[in-house]
C-alpha cells in the first residue's frame, strides 16, 4: 500500500506541475502583439523612405529641379539632382494641420502670376504655395495653402517650371 500511494504522489505531482494557468502563454502572445506592432511601424518608415528614394533617383535621371517639403519641422529645400540650391521655412494653414494631405509626390499644375508682384504656385488639388499676406488667386479651389516670405517664393517661382515635382515629408 505505501508503494501505491507513492506512485500516485509522484502521477499527482506531475500532473500539478502543468497545471500552472495560462499565464506565461499569454505573456508570450502579448509580447509577440507589441513586436508585431513594432515591426509594423518600421515596415512602414521604410516604404516612406524607399518612395523618398526613388523619388530623388527619378529626379536625378529628368534633370530637373525639385523640391522636398517637411511638413513637421514647415521647412523646404528646392534641390537640383541631389545638390540643395535653396533651403526656405513656411508657414502652413489650417487645413494642413488637421492631416488633410498625405505625403508623396505632388506635380506643379499651376503657375500664376499677377499685377502688383503677386506670385502663387499650385500643386494639384494637395496644396497652394504663395507669399505671406497676399491674398489666395481667386481661380484656384479651396486647397491647403503654404506661405513663404517673398524673396523665397521668387527664387521658387522662377526655378520651377509648369510640371515640376515636390516631395512632400
Amino acid at each position: 500500500m505505501n508503494g501505491k500511494s507513492v506512485f500516485l504522489l509522484i502521477m499527482l505531482s506531475v500532473l500539478l506541475m502543468g497545471a500552472d494557468g495560462a499565464g506565461p502563454g499569454q505573456d508570450e502572445q502579448d509580447a509577440l502583439r507589441k513586436q508585431q506592432s513594432a515591426l509594423r511601424t518600421q515596415i512602414e518608415a521604410l516604404r516612406k523612405e524607399q518612395d523618398f528614394l526613388l523619388f530623388q533617383k527619378a529626379m536625378y535621371r529628368t534633370d530637373s529641379k525639385y523640391l522636398v517639403m517637411n511638413l513637421t519641422s514647415r521647412t523646404g529645400q528646392l534641390r537640383y539632382k541631389n545638390r540643395l540650391l535653396k533651403e526656405f521655412k513656411f508657414r502652413l494653414s489650417k487645413v494642413f494641420r488637421s492631416g488633410s494631405t498625405r505625403s508623396g509626390a505632388v506635380v506643379l499644375t499651376k503657375k500664376v502670376e499677377s499685377k502688383k508682384d503677386r506670385r502663387a504656385l499650385l500643386f494639384g488639388g494637395s496644396f497652394l504655395m504663395h507669399r505671406k499676406g497676399a491674398a489666395v488667386p481667386p481661380k484656384t479651389p479651396d486647397v491647403a495653402v503654404m506661405s513663404l516670405n517673398k524673396k523665397d517664393l521668387a527664387s521658387i517661382f522662377y526655378a520651377l517650371e509648369k510640371g515640376a515635382m515636390a516631395y512632400l515629408e
